[in-house]
């Protein structure tokens, strides 16, 4: 334990450098009635000024980085620093001390969203002038993070980080947004996502455990997903597969092998390409516009095999005008219908 002689806003300042830096903390264990700073001696259980209004609890959320976004695990990845201040008039001696959060009353705050976090700072808090109480600590790894998924891969986010005190209800603990420390680093080493921003927002919602209402600090990024790869790697290849399935209907109806040939291996190809790309997403309960995309090009590949079966069929039984002029019906009605199907899916 320590004594230091810092400004509150000093004091919240270095709390934000040090999160952002992995050097450790170097604090003296010495214990004796002639340590200023050591461990109080008072219940953890008992909020300060347990009979009057609920505590203020000052939280903000920095976001050092974010390293990753799963669509199908729902999960995002990053690396994040969170200050919390409130004041304990118990603790007033202890200006200027560091001392471990076990020996301290605290708001409890822990993460709503389900996942793996390592912390990589000790837990210790910061006492100021009065009571005043600061606890720094760096967050890292993997939270739970729901993705609505219908206009993928065209979608916009809002990835939700929440916090909220466990064992507190809204009548012990009051949580407010420290604008001083929320914030976010400008180069995030995330690169299918552009960060649109980030903003932080306090909520009452129910805890039927306790049949009353809990406080929660929801930390919210807004992101736009970047298309370019999809546009490339997926929707364009799935064009020239359904592409491929229409030169049937320029080839000879006395030529049915190569026609059935050509058409079968398009569907194949098509098949396998879905199989290809069914890990983008998690098995969902409703459409993306790539599933509407994917579907309605199977059926229009499946149904070019239909027309190159059904003009064998009328070249075999002596009908090659009706044959010749199917396919060239087919040459206009197949593009348009694909041009249609384009348009009213991703247009809309």
């Amino acid at each position: 334990m320590r004594r230091r002689n810092d400004s509150p806003f000093k004091r919240v300042a270095l709390c934000v450098v040090a999160l952002l830096s992995f050097a450790p903390f170097t604090h003296s264990d010495a214990a004796g009635p002639e340590n200023p700073c050591a461990a109080p001696n008072l219940q953890t259980d008992i909020r300060p000024n347990a009979d009057g209004p609920p505590t203020r609890v000052s939280v903000g959320i920095f976001m050092a980085d974010l390293t990753g976004v799963s669509d199908p695990d729902q999960t995002l990845t990053g690396d994040f620093g969170v200050v919390q201040t409130w004041t304990d008039p118990r603790l007033d001696h202890l200006a200027g001390c560091e001392i471990s959060l076990d020996d301290v009353w605290s708001p409890g705050l822990v993460f709503f969203n389900s996942g793996r976090l390592f912390t990589s700072r000790p837990r210790e808090v910061g006492i100021g002038p009065g009571g005043s109480v600061t606890y720094a600590q760096r967050y890292y790894g993997t939270m739970a993070s729901y993705h609505d998924l219908q206009d993928f891969p065209f979608d916009d986010q809002t990835f939700r980080i929440s916090l909220l005190p466990f064992e507190w209800t809204e009548k012990d603990v009051e949580l407010v947004v420290d604008d001083q420390v929320t914030g976010r680093r400008e180069l995030l080493n995330i690169s299918d996502w552009e960060i649109l921003g980030i903003h932080s927002v306090i909520s009452i919602r129910p805890a039927p455990a306790r049949n009353d209402f809990t406080p929660y600090y929801d930390f919210l990024i807004t992101a736009h997903r970047i298309t370019g790869y999809y546009l490339w790697k997926v929707i364009l290849p799935l064009c020239l597969i359904v592409a491929m399935s229409w030169c049937v209907f320029w080839i000879s109806p006395e030529l049915y092998g190569p026609q059935i040939g050509l058409s079968a291996t398009s569907m194949l190809t098509l098949i396998a390409f879905i199989f290809a790309t069914t890990n983008m997403v998690p098995e969902l309960g409703y459409f993306t516009l790539l599933d509407l995309f994917i579907g309605g090009s199977t059926i229009l590949v499946f149904l070019a095999l239909l027309e190159s079966l059904t003009v064998t069929y009328l070249v075999s039984s002596d009908k090659r005008m009706l044959a010749r002029r199917i396919d060239g019906w087919s040459r206009v009605i197949f593009p348009l219908a694909f041009a249609l199907l384009t348009v009213v899916i991703f247009f809309r």
